[in-house]
């Protein structure tokens, strides 16, 4: 018998989810708090200074370009404070890694 150890018996490694998805992640976590809210979209995309198409962008899984818009939005949809963390979270990692010279 062997005592190499196979490769099935390594621990697993954590896998970090790259940015297109935890843009899609935010984005769902919008539109599920959105639609519980149940006020109309064309509401709730003014009081985050968002047009209805900038909303939706978000929604589809497009992050906004920076942090304020997720803390707006978390006031608009009267998330509560418990929500800044996670969704903020979500967002730095949905921002694509800067390029050398940025």
């Amino acid at each position: 018998m062997s005592t190499s150890r196979s490769s099935l018996h390594l621990a697993p490694r954590r896998l970090t989810p790259g940015p297109l998805v935890c843009a899609r992640i935010l984005g769902e976590h919008i539109q599920a708090a959105r639609l519980r809210d149940g006020r109309p979209l064309a509401e709730l995309a003014p009081l985050a200074g968002l047009t209805v198409p900038e909303w939706e962008s978000i929604e589809a899984g497009q992050a906004p370009d920076n942090v304020e818009h997720v803390l707006v939005i978390v006031m608009a949809l009267r998330l509560g404070r418990s929500w800044i963390p996670y969704l903020s979270q979500l967002w730095a990692m949905a921002r694509p890694l800067p390029t050398l010279g940025e």
